[in-house]
């Protein structure tokens, strides 16, 4: 992608012979508009993004040093190039001091102002390194919140201060697809949410699942970002979406992700399209019993292993008969297992079998608690819907099931290798139980997931070392390790040579 150019000079010959006679295409760059006055620039600039202005300094109206603190004020990403006679020196020299990073003499030398551009390629492509480290920086820290990892601390590490905002879970609908379809589908959802919300942050939480931070004023704005968002990102078709309450300040991440986590959950297990908002399905939430998710959490993992699946009949009716002894009304319990029907069948969509119809399994369940009269019965309901679980999962080829988990988890991997990973995170993540997922990703892979993550480390590091800017103490911070010593010993381990040495190979 070239540079945009915007030249603003009064002379119609010089606007005319630098965008003709420089080779702008060469070095990466493209005139994308001419003006001969700082009023007609600005408008150009209103209309279009611009990244380099070569602006005389002295024209009828508004100057040169005038349009220069226009922009460093409002347009401060963009470079500005002076272009003064001689006897002018001294209003470049202000120029510079207003922010223009360098100036030309006229008549203007073309070998200067491709030597300039050049420079100009190489201070863009600085930048954009280092703000793509910043960002993956804020971003890494702002997803340790969310996930509940951390507490930030705002003015420490420079972090965004978010006013208003709502947070947004989306999640492809499609789990057959190939690692580069999903990527593919993520870069597309990303660019087009930034379109709309240019100061948006995306957090790539799970495989098929992106975690948004959307900025908004208040609650009509917020509702016009879904309308567009549903026109434009195939929701309903492609992706999934649950939406937060209105949030206030960096200290209600994780409280948004959950909200939007919820709503997501619903949006599978009930079969709606388009948007789910949390505060429409708050109700269903609103008993305040912390043990529910491990409840959740822990039936998911017996219901996915095959050896524990027995087990899940019994532990569901001693964990909802513990509910019952906290003194709700039979209404309220009742609100309860909804809930955990609704989480539960969320959950396992992931892993279901084609013969198991989760959405017209759940519907017939509903009716049947909303007519129980009493807590036993409603347990009875719960076990019942679990033991058909049980039944159904029993019938579904085991070798399909786990290896739907098992692509995921490598998917997983794949993406956050950079981060530190273990099996217990994995098996939480997944909801199974560390040794049966230890167990069962040695079987589909033939690895264990200590060997399977560094293979993938290993073969990023080789990518990377194919790049001389890349220092190597950098390329062992990006690749998740801290201590550069044993990052070099484990490469040497998995090539033979040291980090160096494999560089150096590669340049012969």
């Amino acid at each position: 992608m070239a540079y945009k150019v915007l030249i603003v000079d009064d002379e119609e010959i010089v606007c005319r012979g630098l965008a003709k006679f420089v080779k702008w295409q060469e070095y990466g760059f493209s005139v994308e508009g001419i003006a001969y006055s700082v009023d007609e620039a600005l408008a150009l600039m209103e209309r279009t993004a611009m990244d380099v202005v070569f602006m005389d300094i002295r024209m009828p109206g508004k100057t040169g040093l005038d349009m220069l603190q226009i922009i460093q004020k409002s347009y401060p990403g963009v470079k500005s190039v002076i272009l003064s006679g001689f006897s002018e020196f001294s209003y470049a020299r202000e120029a510079i001091r207003y922010g223009a990073v360098d100036y030309l003499n006229k008549p203007v030398n073309l070998k200067e102002v491709e030597e300039l551009l050049e420079r100009l390629g190489k201070d863009f492509m600085e930048e954009r390194r280092a703000q793509e480290v910043r960002n993956n920086r804020i971003e890494g820290l702002l997803l340790s919140a969310v996930k509940g990892y951390s507490r930030l601390e705002q003015e420490k590490y420079q972090l965004p201060i978010l006013e208003w905002w709502h947070g947004l879970s989306m999640e492809l609908l499609s789990r057959e697809l190939s690692e580069e379809e999903i990527l593919g589908k993520k870069k597309l959802l990303r660019a087009k949410i930034i379109a709309i919300v240019p100061d948006a942050y995306l957090l790539d939480c799970n495989v098929y699942e992106l975690f948004a931070i959307i900025p908004c004023k208040n609650e009509a704005e917020a509702d016009h970002f879904v309308d567009i968002l549903e026109q434009t990102c195939q929701v309903g078709l492609e992706w999934s979406c649950g939406i937060s309450k209105f949030k206030h300040g960096i200290g209600a991440l994780r409280e948004a992700y959950e909200e939007s986590g919820k709503a997501l959950r619903y949006h599978r297990a009930s079969e709606k399209r388009g948007m789910i908002w949390y505060k429409n399905i708050e109700t269903l939430f609103s008993q305040d019993l912390p043990e529910t998710q491990e409840i959740l959490r822990e039936l998911v993992g017996v219901l996915a292993n095959p050896e524990e699946r027995g087990c899940a009949v019994s532990q569901l009716e001693s964990a909802l008969e513990s509910i019952c002894a906290q003194k709700m009304t039979v209404m309220q319990f009742q609100t309860v297992c909804i809930r955990c029907l609704i989480e539960l069948n969320g959950l396992l969509q992931g892993m279901k079998g084609d013969g198991i119809d989760l959405h017209g399994q759940l519907n017939k369940m509903l009716e049947k608690i909303l007519l129980c009269d009493n807590y036993r019965m409603t347990i009875d309901c719960m076990t019942g819907y679990a033991a058909m679980l049980v039944q159904k999962l029993n019938d579904t080829d085991e070798v399909q099931l786990g290896g739907g988990v098992i692509k995921e988890v490598q998917l997983f991997i794949r993406r956050h290798y950079n981060e530190t990973i273990t099996l217990n995170m994995l098996a939480d993540q997944f909801y199974l139980h560390p040794n049966y997922l230890s167990r069962l990703f040695k079987e589909k892979t033939g690895k264990n997931f200590v060997e399977y993550m560094t293979e993938v480390r290993m073969e990023k590091v080789k990518e990377m070392l194919t790049d001389p800017e890349k220092k190597v103490s950098d390329i062992s911070m990006m690749a998740g390790y801290e201590n550069p010593r044993y990052f070099s010993k484990v490469f040497k381990q998995f090539t033979g040579m040291t980090p160096s040495e494999y560089r150096e190979a590669l340049n012969r």
